[in-house]
């Protein structure tokens, strides 16, 4: 049984009418273009090489620099709880949103701290840096590559 009151199947969007059902099913955790296709193409421009995806490590990275112990996360803005505006509660069954919100938040800090206590360096890029400033983006990955 859900957990989630009211029916996603009925429940309309301001999203072209869809049910929120059908807007949900619509996004992606793998292979999302707005985040991760759009990273990727950058990295390959900026000529940053010996990235890998889907490796398995904890929290599943985006981007993973094995050889530098280097893993990137890209995380959406409405998912992972960021404060940018972007972030927009839904107003139907706001507390069971907020709670997957802060579950998602208290697992991405979880993930990194175990992520770093095996020696991984760990960076988080937000997905509207990434819309907004790319080339902030992509300076930010080439320091922490070249530190490690």
């Amino acid at each position: 049984m859900s957990r989630w009151p009211g029916n996603a199947k009925k429940e309309h969007t301001t999203f072209g009418g869809l049910s929120r059902a059908q807007l949900m099913s619509r996004v992606r955790s793998k292979g999302n273009e707005s985040t991760e296709m759009r990273l990727a193409s950058l990295l390959r421009k900026a000529g940053l090489h010996g990235w890998r995806r889907n490796r398995p490590l904890p929290g599943n990275p985006d981007f993973v620099w094995a050889c530098k112990k280097l893993v990137l996360f890209v995380d959406g803005c409405f998912w992972h709880g960021h404060r940018c505006g972007k972030n927009i509660t839904p107003k139907t069954n706001a507390k069971e949103w907020r709670r997957k919100i802060n579950g998602n938040l208290a697992r991405d800090r979880r993930v990194t701290r175990l992520l770093r206590h095996r020696g991984w360096h760990v960076l988080r890029i937000w997905e509207c840096q990434l819309a907004k400033r790319p080339d902030v983006c992509i300076i930010r990955i080439r320091r922490v590559l070249a530190a490690t």
